[in-house]
């Protein structure tokens, strides 16, 4: 376990060092609000400067988290990008094409660049195939919001991530340890009969973890990503409109258990923001990490692939490493990530050109 004093130390030390782009997709609700705030209560008035873009639907929510950190950080520049379902492709290409407009017009003839993306936006869905709703483009909602939506935002961000001095770094909050089971013929869980709670977060797992590595080795010594499990930590999904009243019941009833078993909101927000630490660099050139990072005795971590410092990492709340599930050792993984890989950008191309994904 990497220990709280040692977060915050890593955190600090990031924002003295350099200015901050950051993006942060659920940002006005949750755990990305909390990483919001962790950011901004960070740099504070003795930072190097903080740009921030807040993407979600609510903007009445949207203003108090920006009008908090701006509290905290007075002389950061924070941004509201309203988008009305994430769940659509398109409607992913549209935020991003904003965010990237507002990035190279505030550059100034330097090169523009994002430093940090955290993505959270997700939905629960229970009750098999009846909870199964397709969106207009052909995905699956919930598996769109934990997949699909967060792989293309990565993608379309791409080259600003690229261009960020600390190697742009990616979280994506969900649950890399639910890897139980991939239907590698229904990748997208199209047939009602591989729907399901379980399969849903396996599938976003799996496909995560392969679509990282590609990223990864891709983009040596650019671009570090990290499928981020928070633990327990209390927030509003808990109690949205999605969630069957008998999961409300017992929340309510169990409430007091949670809150003892759960992860403070404010740790939560500093843990997310530690994934921007030395113990995460992105792959280097030889695919292997120099040497283990000074600061606060941090060492680096094992990749998913099982490189030492190599990019695409697993992590769980207390930024220890997840180990790759049973189900692994029965794939040809580099087959499977190219599957994995290749389904995904067929998506992206059928969709963004105003089609019907059907694959």
């Amino acid at each position: 376990m990497v220990h709280l004093d040692a977060v915050r130390a890593c955190n600090k030390a990031l924002v003295k060092r350099q200015s901050i782009t950051a993006v942060f997709v659920g940002g006005t609700s949750g755990i990305g609000e909390y990483a919001a705030r962790a950011l901004a209560s960070t740099h504070g008035t003795s930072g190097r400067g903080l740009r921030m873009y807040i993407v979600g639907r609510n903007e009445a929510a949207a203003n108090t988290v920006i009008a908090e950190c701006r509290e905290a950080c007075p002389a950061g520049k924070f941004y509201f990008v309203p988008a009305s379902d994430l769940s659509s492709l398109r409607e992913v290409d549209r935020v991003c094409r904003q965010i990237v407009n507002a990035e190279e017009a505030s550059a100034a003839g330097k090169s523009a660049s994002i430093d940090l993306l955290v993505m959270s936006q997700a939905m629960f869905a229970f009750g098999g195939r009846l909870g199964q709703q397709e969106t207009s483009e052909g995905l699956e909602q919930s598996l769109s919001l934990l997949y699909y939506s967060r792989m293309r935002f990565i993608t379309q961000l791409l080259p600003l991530l690229l261009a960020s001095p600390l190697s742009g770094r990616v979280v994506s909050v969900f649950g890399p340890g639910r890897d139980s089971k991939l239907v590698l013929d229904d990748l997208p869980l199209r047939n009602p009969e591989n729907f399901g709670f379980g399969n849903l977060g396996s599938h976003a797992a799996y496909m995560t973890t392969f679509f990282f590595e590609k990223l990864a080795t891709s983009h040596p010594g650019k671009l570090s990503l990290s499928h981020y499990f928070p633990g327990i930590v209390i927030t509003p999904a808990y109690k949205s409109d999605g969630v069957p009243a008998w999961f409300k019941r017992v929340f309510t009833v169990a409430r007091p258990l949670f809150r003892l078993l759960s992860v403070p909101a404010k740790e939560c927000g500093e843990r997310v923001l530690f994934h921007t630490s030395p113990r995460f660099p992105a792959r280097s050139s030889d695919a292997e990490a120099k040497s283990p990072a000074k600061l606060e005795n941090i060492k680096v971590a094992l990749s998913s692939d099982g490189v030492l410092g190599g990019g695409a990492y697993r992590t769980n709340w207390n930024a220890e490493v997840v180990p790759l599930g049973k189900g692994y050792k029965q794939l040809d993984k580099d087959e499977v990530k190219e599957k994995v890989w290749d389904h995904t950008m067929k998506a992206f191309q059928e969709i963004s050109s105003g089609g019907y994904f059907s694959g």
